[in-house]
């Protein structure tokens, strides 16, 4: 029986460990991405649309998403597969997604393409303005 307990313990252990290691590291890569983004990480609204270099629904919306920037639309382009920990932040399931945040909470979502018009209506609010 002891025997049985110290191979589980052998066992567990490291797995608890690593678990323990990758969420930190999950952590610190979201602050460096806070940090890199000069401290204005969600200083006031941001819509954060999530999407794949593969998808192509996701291809369709970002010039309108890059439009939408040009004209003052406080938005962020998030690639699922090279920002894997905002995408487990933010339990991204599909691609693509717009996620509203203001003051660092996350306010409402949609997935899905959107026309330009309804994607600029859905902006309106001043948060997410310059």
């Amino acid at each position: 029986m002891r025997v049985i307990v110290a191979a589980l313990m052998l066992f567990l252990v490291p797995v608890a460990m690593v678990v323990g290691v990758k969420k930190y590291q999950e952590q610190e890569a979201v602050r460096a991405l806070q940090e890199q983004a000069g401290g204005q990480w969600h200083r006031r609204g941001e819509v954060l649309f999530f999407n794949a270099s593969w998808c192509g629904p996701c291809r369709q919306m970002r010039p309108i998403v890059a439009t939408l920037r040009r004209e003052g639309y406080h938005m962020r382009a998030i690639d699922v597969d090279r920002n894997k920990a905002l995408t487990r932040k933010y339990s991204i399931s599909s691609v693509p997604t717009f996620v509203f945040v203001e003051n660092g909470q996350e306010v409402t979502r949609f997935s899905g393409g959107r026309p330009a018009d309804e994607l600029r209506r859905l902006c309106s609010d001043p948060a997410y303005r310059n």
